[in-house]
């Protein structure tokens, strides 16, 4: 049985207006965009760069669509009342368990908020479930990147803002502290809106070059990409997250070289995903 405030179409996920390099005609064409492939500089010589994000070598890959917005509550629904997905970690309303800040059955329903408190086995299972998969490591930065433009943010190189993202503000870093657990230094002065997860897409001022949303801030987003160090000396049995999420205080996990890593059960409230094809 179905529960009440998770019951949206999937196109709940793409509502917001389509930006110029959304491709119709393709697969969920209205939800994906249509990135043309090439080579590009991976990784990262800034300053600010960690040890794992070096050294800096030559990637390609090929064309690929990628979901605009990160997949939502009401859509993650559909596929558990098919039967193909196993629920998420739901909310519970508890200090100090990371349940209290989950979308999945919360009271404010949030079906068009990303699902989070999923792992990378769950995430997988939705992506096949919809004919798609989950992306690359290479592939996500290459989005993220614009290609071999190098954007050190999704947006471009300026730092992030309330208007570009949803981070941590002074509200989220209150929040946090409020319900038991660490408080961080808010990213960025004012108020961007959401004390946590907000609803899909509503940043476009932080939209990438071919219109996806949310590639910083709002959930770390699970890859299909086993963790190896780029010299190849060091691999790990973890899955490669990108993106930053809500709950973050510094702009350096925003950035488009940045890189997690998660054993691949791990579920918390601020790991969620969108989907390749």
């Amino acid at each position: 049985m179905r529960f009440a405030g998770l019951l949206v179409p999937l196109a709940l996920a793409g509502a917001v207006a389509c930006a110029a390099t959304c491709v119709r005609g393709g697969p969920k064409a209205s939800l994906m965009a249509q990135i043309a492939g090439g080579t590009f500089a991976m990784g990262s010589v800034a300053q600010d760069a960690n040890d794992n994000e070096k050294p800096v070598h030559q990637v390609t890959v090929a064309d690929f669509w990628l979901d605009r917005t990160e997949v939502t509550v009401g859509a993650f629904a559909d596929c558990v009342h098919a039967g193909k997905c196993s629920e998420p970690e739901a909310y519970t309303a508890e200090r100090g368990n990371f349940r209290v800040f989950c979308n999945w059955r919360h009271p404010e329903g949030r079906a068009s908020h990303p699902v989070n408190c999923v792992d990378y086995h769950q995430a997988t299972a939705y992506c096949a479930w919809t004919g798609k998969r989950l992306p690359t490591e290479e592939e996500w930065e290459y989005a993220a990147r614009a290609g071999n433009e190098g954007r050190k943010f999704p947006w471009g190189n300026d730092e992030p803002t309330a208007a570009r993202l949803n981070a941590c503000d002074e509200s989220c870093a209150k929040n946090l502290v409020a319900q038991r657990f660490p408080g961080v230094k808010p990213m960025y002065p004012g108020s961007d809106g959401w004390v946590e997860t907000s609803p899909v897409g509503s940043f476009p001022a932080g939209a990438s070059k071919h219109g996806v949303l949310d590639l910083a801030g709002n959930v770390w987003e699970w890859t299909s990409s086993l963790y190896a160090t780029y010299d190849g000396t060091v691999s790990e049995p973890k899955r490669v997250l990108r993106g930053g999420s809500w709950g973050g205080g510094d702009a350096r996990t925003e950035r488009t070289t940045n890189r997690f890593r998660l054993d691949p059960s791990s579920r918390a409230q601020f790991l969620g995903f969108r989907c390749a094809k």
